[in-house]
Parts: C-alpha cells; structure tokens; sequence
C-alpha cells in the first residue's frame, strides 16, 4: 500500500513539473515588449478638417486644408442656360486651391441681405417667376423668393446639377452645405418682419432631393436636423461660439423640435449621434467679436466645441494675425477641438517560441473630437537594413513599396477603418514581420495613412514621435 502511494505521489510529482514547464512555456511564448506614445503637442493641418477661410481671402487660405465658396445663382447664371464659371473660377481661385491640394466647402445661395438693393437670383429668374418679395429689414435689404413658385424649383434643378456636374471629376469638393432656401442660405425667413414664411416639408423635400441627387460624390449638410435630412447627411452651425444659439441648435440635434420658420409641430427630428457617421460644420457667428470668443470666453467656445463634435469652421474664421501673438495661438489651440486627431497609442512586439515572425499589434486612438469621413488607410512602413534581401517574403498579403514621403520602404497596409474610431475611441491590429529584421541595425518602423485613390501619404498622426516626413517612426534598431 504504500509502494502504491509513493507511486501515486510520484506520478502527480511528475504531472505538476510538467505543468510548470508548460506553464513557465507559455508565459515565455507571450512576453514581448510594449511601447507607449503620448499625444502631441503641435497642432497640426490635416486635410479635411480645421478652418474654411472664403476663397477669395488669399491670406486665410494659405495655411488651411479647407477653402469655403459661396454661389450666387445671379453671378453663376446671369443669362438662362449661360453659366459664368471663368469669373467664379477666377474670382475665387480655385485653380489655385486645386493646385495646392485644399478641399471645397460650398454653399449655393438665392438671398443674401446687404446694405442696398439688389436681387441674389438672375433677372431673367425673376421675370419668370417675381412672386417673391423686396427686403427692407434689420438683416438688411435683398429679395426673398417664393420658393413654393414650381417654376423656380424647376430651375432649381438644373442650376444644382450644373454646379454638381462642374466639381464632380476631379475630388476637390468634399462637403456642401444645403443653402438655396433662406437669408444666406440658412433655411430660415424673416417671417415676423412680414416676410413669407418658410416653405414646408414636402416643398423643402424636393430641394433636398436635388442636392442628393446630383453631388452623390461628397458629404451633404443642412442647418439643421430637418425631417427630411438625407441618410448620411450631417449638419451645420453658423452661430458657433454664441452659447445660446449653439445650445439652442444642440438640442435641435438631441430632441428634434417645431420649425417656427415655416410653422410647422415636429418638423426637426433627433439625431443625437448624427457627428459618428456624419460631418458637422459652420462658422463663428458675428455677433460677437472672435477676439472675444477666443480671448475671455475661450473656455466656453471650446465647451461649445466639444459638445458640437464639428470638423470645420468657415468662412466666418479667425482673422489670425501674427502680431497678435496670444490671439493667434488662442486660433490655433481651439483647432484640437475640431475634427480627428489619430495617432498609435500602443505597440506591441511578442516573439512566439519557435516561430520566424513577430506579432507586432498596433493599437491606434482617436483622441479628437470626431471621426474622419473619408476613406483613408493606415499602413505601417518598414525600413529595411542595407543588407536585407530586397525579396524577403512578409507574411503578409498585398505588401508593396511605399510611394511619397515613405520611398524605398515596405508599406503594410492595416485593417483599420478609421470612420469608426470616433472620439476616444481605439482599435488594433496584429501583423507580422520576420523576427530577425528586429536584430539588424538600421530596421525602423513609421506609421502613417493615405489617401487610397492616390496611395499618397495624406494625414500627419498627432503623437509626440520623430517624423520623417508625413511619416512618424514608432519603433528603431541602431
């Protein structure tokens, strides 16, 4: 009996060394090394996001992603069926802006108040139409069309597929505020003044269904969260930094609503999440200075800005002056809270037993206050020791040399879809790399995204990292 239980211990001995080692094996075939980056300190331009100075202010412009037109159907089609296109072309630079890679914000606008009078629609729109009604208010002075006239939506019609048609092959227009209805093309009449009001729901469906019809190629906008606001379509605020109205808009966008404007019960609807899967945008208000904005009430703006979850203000921006030290770096800190912010928050290397390549896991973080709503690709970029086969095989598939800013490099592209990392958000990813490329002198590994119609390096990460270039090194081997 006690040969047998000596044997028992003996055996269970056996079973719990084994089980250590396989224990202390796993441990071994998991450990690997990790690294942390911080946020950076800069602020950077990155495309599709920030200010949208108006076109035809050079100076704003130069330093800015984003460049914002407005249309006048009176200056696009002064003759019926004639569209001016040199002189709004000219007048706004566009050649330019396209020339040194900007993205368009435009609005189209039938009725703009101004100091004298004048019409914003052609001549020859009026003689057609002229049930509309001259303008003399605190606004200022203009003309407010009908626009229950059937005519004048007809021709709405064909000035919007003109404009859609002209922006559509060369992916320069990225966003279009829904304008044509209203003062500046705000959706909004100044109805207590005697004006008519608003037209109603199903008349605004048809200019809705205009838009969406012809610029299917770019992020739509309204004023606000209308019934009838196209699936995927964001929103807009042009009384940003006033916290009142924005307070008032924000819960336009939490609870829907009545629009006093046409007199009408429930015609906003809540989309209290709209800024996930759509751009919201707008410009400062001008009611108040942005010096003030900006200078004593800061803190409440940049409240206001996080909660608006907006990805560009424009053209009504900051008139950033170098001589103005403090208000020009007010100007651009308030830009950290304006659409993403992506960087790699972590990585991660682990070396299993046995095994030719490493698992390195990439986790990446949204630390601005919205998602990008573009596509774009995150790729890690490899550089090689000098002494490295060019046709080492990676375990990984569809892995090509990197073009602009990353040549020479090997470019991993990393499944990560960046739209659905909104604020605070993180995600990873796990590639693998031959384990003794992290033995050689001279392997580095950067990160970066790019545009993927033109596989071009397109938006700086905003992590406190060496750059080479748009690239940022993660990883080195000296």
């Amino acid at each position: 009996m006690i040969k047998k239980i000596f044997k028992i211990i003996f055996i269970l001995l056996i079973v719990v060394i084994i089980g250590l080692g396989a224990h202390k094996m796993y441990i071994r075939s998991i450990t690997g090394k990790s690294y942390k980056y911080d946020e950076g300190n800069e602020t950077l331009t990155n495309p599709y996001i920030g200010y949208a100075p108006s076109c035809t202010s050079t100076s704003l412009c130069e330093n800015t992603s984003l460049v914002y037109l407005e249309i006048h159907w009176s200056d696009l089609e002064p003759k019926e069926g004639v569209y001016d296109w040199e002189t709004i072309e000219t007048n706004a630079y566009l050649e330019r802006w396209r020339d040194e890679g900007k993205k368009l914000v435009l609005r189209f606008v039938c009725d703009t108040p101004k100091t004298s009078e004048h019409m914003d629609i052609p001549q020859w729109l009026y003689d057609k139409t002229g049930d509309g009604v001259f303008y003399d208010i605190s606004y200022g002075k203009g003309y407010c069309p009908d626009y229950n006239n059937t005519v004048f939506i007809k021709e709405h019609e064909k000035v919007i597929k003109e404009i859609a048609d002209h922006f559509r092959n060369d992916d320069f227009l990225v966003y279009v505020e829904l304008g044509s209805l209203g003062h500046w093309g705000e959706w909004h009449t100044y109805y207590t003044g005697g004006l008519p009001r608003m037209p109603k729901t199903a008349v605004r469906t048809m200019y809705v269904s205009h838009y969406v019809k012809y610029f299917d190629y770019c992020k739509l906008l309204m004023r606000r969260p209308f019934a009838e606001l196209p699936e995927g379509a964001g929103v807009f605020n042009d009384m940003t930094g006033i916290s009142h109205d924005t307070s008032i808009w924000l819960s336009w966008i939490e609870e829907g609503g009545d629009f006093n404007a046409s007199g009408e019960k429930n015609a906003l609807k809540a989309v209290p999440e709209i800024w996930k899967t759509a751009p919201v945008g707008g410009e400062f208000a001008s009611s108040v200075p942005i010096s003030t904005m900006l200078g004593s009430d800061y803190d409440q703006t940049i409240s206001l800005l996080e909660k608006s979850h907006m990805s560009f203000i424009g053209p009504m921006v900051p008139y950033m002056k170098r001589e103005d030290k403090d208000f020009y770096d007010a100007a651009k800190r308030a830009l950290r809270y304006v659409g993403y912010r992506y960087r790699i928050k972590s990585l991660l290397i682990k070396n299993p037993i046995g095994q030719k390549y490493s698992n390195v896991t990439i986790t990446m973080i949204n630390d601005g206050v919205a998602p990008i709503y573009f596509d774009s690709v995150p790729c890690l970029y490899i550089t090689l020791p000098e002494e490295t086969d060019e046709n080492i095989a990676f375990n990984n598939d569809g892995y090509a040399k990197a073009g602009t800013d990353a040549e020479g490099m090997v470019k991993i592209k990393l499944d990560i879809d960046l739209k659905e990392l909104a604020q605070g958000e993180e995600t990873e990813c796990t590639i693998q790399i031959p384990r003794y490329l992290f033995h050689k002198s001279g392997m580095k590994l950067y990160a970066g995204i790019e545009n993927p119609k033109t596989e071009e390096l397109e938006i700086l990460l905003d992590m406190d990292a060496e750059r080479k270039g748009s690239l940022s090194l993660i990883w080195a081997k000296y």
